[in-house]
């Protein structure tokens, strides 16, 4: 699961939907990312970046195959 992206998620006090919404995918899209049956595009985590104002390498942290330090 891509808990950094869930925990920015969560503290902007955006649903599940409105991020969706806000990314320009459906809500079953999301949940696919974040549960990482499909890989998130650049594009979608460019824009994540900008929404929640931290680095791609944070959202992506605590992936499966991304090393963190």
């Amino acid at each position: 699961m891509l808990s950094s992206i869930e925990a920015e998620r969560v503290r902007n006090r955006l649903t599940k939907e409105d991020l969706a919404k806000e990314l320009g995918v459906s809500t079953k899209t999301y949940y696919n990312w974040i549960n990482e049956e499909t890989d998130v595009p650049s594009s979608a985590l460019l824009k994540m970046s900008k929404v929640f104002d931290v680095g791609i390498d944070y959202l992506l942290a605590g992936a499966v195959g991304v090393k963190n330090g």
